[in-house]
């Protein structure tokens, strides 16, 4: 396939992407970004800096390459939603382009390269991550996986170490990029096994810090070294792969049929980082299906090689039809919360701008899925005071000062503020 059709190609796949989700340029922030935007407008490009080159684990979950683009895109954009979604759609298709150029350096046929680009370009579990900023950490730790696997498969060794260390700090999945380079080293590779020690050295520093300075010791992000906990996580992320449960249980089959080592090597690397989210079971959720499903991508394009071509297509239609149906639903579910946050964040920007002093906030309710860290954060965040008391429901003390108090009213999806002395 010439240069020129490859390109005609992935426009056509951006064009199909960006249609299908244009929706979530009429989205709107969630908890999780408040809580992130309280703070990171007010650190220096510095401070991030210094953050990125540190070898020392951050046990306040600072991740300081997926922060930066809050920094950033807040000085840029404000609260001009649908400028941030745009960057994550931009990143989302050099992920796809960056799949398309492993799979083909891995000696994939274009149809193979081009059937594995769709499955991951527009597979409905990855909704979130295009849709919510919140998930950035996952998108951009997965575009400096793929760029650091596809400069190790060109032969350069310091950028691949660059970009390993870059994923890591947009997020911990990538400790797991060495095993991952250890399966290209034994399928493709040279057997180079000394060029490897840099990048497992990294990771077990990084590894051993996080299991000791972990803060997290009984609550949802402890990990759970046990059968249970694997079982319930195993079969949450295998009904991911078709959107059918259990379905994906059956992956390993494929290895045996397709008989190719693409296939084996992009399954190794899809459980590679699956590993850390496995042992999670009170935080699972589909955007963790991102890294792994491009790796997933990549065995795929191994099936389909070894395939018909029309099993390939009829695999991929039967999967879009799953994906229509459940999109539609999460498109509803996450437009009407999006409404309902930005009636509530509006509403208090109104009130920020009037310029009425207030010393303490007092909350009673908020639209749902609004969590209490992510009320805390808009209100800081409009105020511009990181250290404003915010009163949330039966954590309400004594006021002091002038008070106001939010009440959110779930039937009219209104904001009612009132000021008191």
């Amino acid at each position: 396939m010439s240069k020129r059709s490859g390109l005609i190609l992935f426009a056509a796949l951006a064009v199909l992407f960006l249609a299908a989700n244009h929706g979530a340029y009429s989205g709107y922030f969630q908890d999780d970004d408040f809580d992130s935007l309280a703070w990171t407008p007010y650190g220096s490009a510095a401070e991030y800096l210094k953050g990125v080159l540190t070898p020392k684990f951050f046990p306040n979950n600072f991740r300081p390459v997926g922060h930066f683009y809050y920094h950033e895109a807040e000085y840029l954009f404000g609260l001009g939603f649908a400028k941030w979604v745009a960057v994550l759609h931009v990143f989302h298709l050099l992920n796809v382009w960056l799949v398309w150029l492993l799979a083909r350096r891995l000696g994939a046929t274009a149809f193979s390269s081009a059937a594995g680009c769709l499955f991951f370009a527009l597979h409905m579990a990855l909704f979130d991550v295009v849709w919510k900023p919140a998930y950035c950490f996952d998108l951009l730790c997965a575009t400096f996986c793929l760029l650091s696997l596809l400069l190790y498969a060109r032969g350069r060794w310091i950028l691949t170490l660059i970009s390993f260390w870059l994923a890591y700090k947009a997020k911990e999945i990538a400790v797991m990029l060495p095993v991952v380079l250890l399966c290209y080293e034994i399928w493709f590779g040279e057997r180079r096994w000394k060029s490897l020690a840099p990048f497992f050295l990294i990771s077990l520093s990084f590894g051993i810090q996080g299991l000791l300075m972990n803060p997290n010791q009984d609550n949802e992000y402890t990990f759970r070294f046990t059968f249970a906990a694997l079982a319930k996580t195993s079969l949450f992320y295998a009904a991911r792969v078709c959107l059918v449960p259990y379905l994906g249980l059956a992956l390993p089959l494929a290895a045996v049929m397709a008989r190719n080592r693409r296939t084996w090597f992009g399954l190794a690397a899809m459980a590679a980082f699956f590993i850390p989210v496995l042992f999670l079971p009170s935080h699972v959720f589909s955007a963790y299906c991102y890294l792994p499903f491009a790796c997933l991508a990549i065995a795929l394009s191994g099936i389909a090689e070894a395939a018909h071509p029309a099993y390939t297509v009829v695999f991929l239609l039967l999967l879009i039809q799953r994906d229509v149906h459940a999109f539609r639903v999460q498109r509803r579910e996450t437009l009407g919360r999006a409404a309902e946050v930005r009636e509530w964040v509006t509403t208090l920007a109104a009130f920020a701008k009037s310029g009425e002093h207030v010393d303490e906030f007092v909350c009673d309710g908020a639209p749902d899925g609004f969590r209490p860290w992510g009320v805390e954060g808009a209100i800081k965040y409009l105020y511009r005071r990181p250290n404003l008391k915010v009163g949330l429901g039966s954590d309400v003390g004594p006021a002091s000062g002038r008070v106001a108090l939010l009440r959110w009213d779930a039937g009219e999806r209104r904001l009612h503020i009132e000021t008191v002395q």
